[in-house]
């Protein structure tokens, strides 16, 4: 498989809590190791039973995986916080470190036969990476631990020398066995990958279509007025709103006479300008034809007048290279401090855009509380 990073967040996420869990479970088995050994060693020893000089048990029982389960742990809790490595690496790092943690196990107690494969469920665990690189490297060494453990085997029951290989085929085949289990599904996860990645690209698609216009690039009138509505019902005094609807001038015309293209230049013009004026406290949506509304969550009254304004006159500042005239526009606003419905609210704000239209265009005029407010062009 591909070993590029998946773009399904949710993949991604669990990803990151995987090798997070890793960490933890390297630091748990590190210091229950070192306890078990140390346990164990003082049971051989006051037993009489430690089958080799005391020095060298402790060496290669005690300290060697300890120091190695140390430098593990380390490595990969600095991996796992590094911003410099990629997930790949990461992922790597922790799914080796798992391997060799258990595999030192498995060397350190040879005498206990059934840890010999505690390798390789490592690598069924670790087929939640989908790197088919970390599965076969790891494959191979779960052998060579296995392997390498019956030596020992052979070499600390010399007697039981026969037993000894037996239990080391059984191993191989069962690691082989597992290995496959492992390969198999791996490759079922990542058909399940696939379909959940094209699945979400398929929703993420179809949302967008219903959020944004496909002309200007705002928000689509479904999504504008559901939104709008969730901020009306919530408007007070400690949360006000500012309310316009934005009208291009004699857009008709523009239509009529230069084409329905010409015209649709016109308002990816006026979407790109909205979209470039608006901050995350404002949304802007087209309402159909030309006919915008912008609704301001909070801010001053002022503040949503100076921004309209800078938008109208950005507007008629646009060239264009099918006409040599400027296209302007006219905008209604009405500001709220008590909760309010979307259909009041759009009924004063055209009160307002056309006071705008009948004094001569290319003006935003406001109206709220007691009197309406026009600002000079």
């Amino acid at each position: 498989m591909d070993t590029k990073s998946t773009n399904d967040p949710a993949m991604r996420n669990l990803e990151r809590t995987i090798r997070f869990e890793f960490e933890k479970v390297l630091l748990i088995m590190t210091i229950v190791c070192l306890v078990l050994e140390v346990g164990i060693a003082i049971y051989y020893y006051m037993t009489d039973n430690v089958g080799q000089p005391l020095n060298t048990y402790i060496e290669f029982r005690i300290i060697v995986p300890f120091a190695i389960n140390s430098i593990l742990y380390v490595v990969t809790r600095f991996t796992n916080r590094s911003d410099t490595s990629t997930d790949i690496t990461k992922n790597r790092v922790v799914s080796f470190a798992g391997l060799i943690m258990t595999g030192v196990i498995a060397l350190a107690h040879s005498y206990f036969i059934p840890l010999w494969v505690f390798p390789v469920f490592v690598v069924v665990i670790c087929s939640i990476f989908h790197d088919i690189f970390i599965q076969l490297i790891q494959a191979g060494l779960s052998f060579v631990f296995i392997l390498y453990a019956g030596i020992i085997h052979i070499y600390d029951y010399p007697d039981e020398r026969n037993f000894s290989i037996l239990c080391i085929i059984i191993s191989e085949v069962l690691a082989i066995g597992i290995s496959l289990l492992s390969f198999k599904l791996e490759s079922f996860n990542t058909k399940m990958l696939i379909i959940r990645e094209r699945n979400f690209e398929q929703a993420n698609n179809f949302e967008q279509g219903f959020e944004t216009d496909s002309v200007t690039g705002v928000y689509s009138k479904r999504y504008l007025m559901a939104e709008a509505e969730k901020i009306l019902n919530k408007t007070n005094e400690l949360d006000p709103c500012g309310f316009a609807v934005l009208d291009i001038d004699d857009f008709r015309k523009v239509n009529d006479t230069l084409g329905n293209d010409k015209g649709d230049d016109v308002l990816r013009a006026l979407g790109s300008i909205l979209q470039g004026a608006i901050d995350e406290d404002t949304i802007v949506g087209r309402y159909g034809g030309d006919i915008f509304v912008v609704v301001f969550e909070g801010g001053t009254r002022e503040d949503n007048l100076n921004t309209l304004n800078q938008i109208r006159k950005e507007f008629a500042k646009r060239k264009y290279s099918f006409t040599k005239e400027s296209v302007t526009l006219s905008g209604g606003y009405a500001w709220f401090d008590v909760t309010m419905d979307l259909e009041s609210a759009m009924k004063e704000a055209q009160e307002a855009l056309a006071s705008s239209k009948k004094s001569g265009k290319n003006k935003i005029m406001a109206r709220g509380e007691s009197e309406d407010i026009s600002n000079e062009q």
